[in-house]
């Protein structure tokens, strides 16, 4: 990489760290890319040179996001043989990874679950593309029998929906749910992998 290349990298590096702390810190809505150009100390021009949209630069910090969760999600599922047993270990490592980078899940699934955001096709495919380890997992278990035959794809984004219903209901009533009800966020969770595992699950997986 020649100096000029490494010059515009690390210009790209820092428009994105910094306005990775600003939309956390405000908000994406909240947020601008006037404030982002004034805190990097680059004119504005400058940071629509690397993203041409403030949804560009909102996305490169969702894609940070998603590579911690692929990471993990690849680490856990390694640990495993049977594809019933990954696709547990896929659950409870996405439920750590929300709770652990909440800033994270919750750009991710704003992203996914927006449609307002103007950005190139290409883009819009990655984000669509974030289950893909969960794809593949479902489809090994119905090669090793040990989920029921079903579309993997389709029901990987059932279960991206699901798992991101639960977790909102954790994040936004888990302590009410505690305080008055006496369920614990947990067991909302693992009660939502049993619910999942009863509908999926062969008997080879018992």
């Amino acid at each position: 990489m020649t100096k000029r290349e490494q010059s515009k990298q690390k210009r790209r590096e820092r428009i994105v760290e910094v306005a990775e702390k600003l939309f956390f810190e405000k908000g994406i809505n909240n947020a601008t890319m006037d404030e982002v150009a004034q805190l990097t100390k680059f004119s504005k021009a400058t940071v629509y040179s690397y993203f041409p949209s403030k949804d560009e630069l909102f996305f490169t910090i969702c894609q940070r996001g998603n590579e911690i969760l692929q990471q993990k999600l690849d680490e856990v599922t390694e640990n495993h043989v049977l594809g019933v047993d990954k696709v547990r270990a896929i659950g409870f490592a996405f439920f750590d990874f929300a709770n652990n980078y909440p800033h994270y899940y919750r750009f991710i699934s704003y992203f996914v679950s927006g449609s307002d955001f103007a950005i190139p096709e290409e883009m819009e495919s990655k984000m669509l593309h974030l289950d893909k380890t969960l794809t593949k997992c479902i489809e090994l278990g119905i090669q090793d029998g040990s989920i029921k035959p079903v579309n993997a794809l389709l029901v990987s984004k059932c279960l991206w929906a699901m798992a991101t219903g639960t977790l909102q209901l954790i994040f936004q009533k888990g302590e009410l749910l505690e305080k008055h009800l006496s369920i614990d966020k947990q067991s909302i969770f693992q009660t939502f992998f049993q619910l999942l595992e009863a509908s999926l699950a062969t008997e080879l997986a018992n």
